[in-house]
């Protein structure tokens, strides 16, 4: 086929705009009723940082010594880039995560490769201790 001839067939099927039927068809949008996410943060209790506070956002949190960690802690037991926090949406929780550090990575007195935390859990990396809290917790309906 010829381009003269296909351009001159195209243009043959063109639509007259007066000839459209409006079919328009409406469909509802329902909000999403996505479940709150968890409102967790972490208290250093014990280290040279003590007293500071971060607020665990849903994503993945490095914590180390370097400045562009999440979680920057001036201990110099704490490796550069020392664990990282993975956050799980189906599970709602976060996943800590040794990266290999030389001190280790403890939860609860127990050294970790990987393991969720939740709140009351304590974590030590290098001196420090972080606490994992809830920010606000549900209250049952009575």
């Amino acid at each position: 086929m010829k381009i003269k001839e296909w351009w001159l067939s195209w243009g043959k099927n063109r639509v007259n705009p007066e000839e459209l039927v409006d079919d328009t068809k409406v469909f509802k949008r329902s909000k999403l009723q996505t479940p709150p996410l968890p409102q967790i943060a972490v208290v250093v209790i014990d280290g040279p940082d003590k007293g500071r506070e971060f607020l665990l956002t849903p994503m993945t949190m490095k914590i180390g010594r370097q400045m562009e960690n999440h979680i920057q802690l001036n201990d110099p037991q704490v490796s550069r880039e020392h664990a990282i926090l993975q956050y799980h949406p189906k599970k709602k929780a976060f996943l800590l995560k040794d990266l290999g550090s030389t001190n280790g990575t403890y939860c609860n007195n127990r050294r970790i490769e990987a393991t969720f935390i939740s709140p009351g859990d304590e974590v030590k990396v290098g001196g420090s201790v972080l606490k994992v809290i809830a920010l606000h917790q549900e209250r049952p309906q009575s």
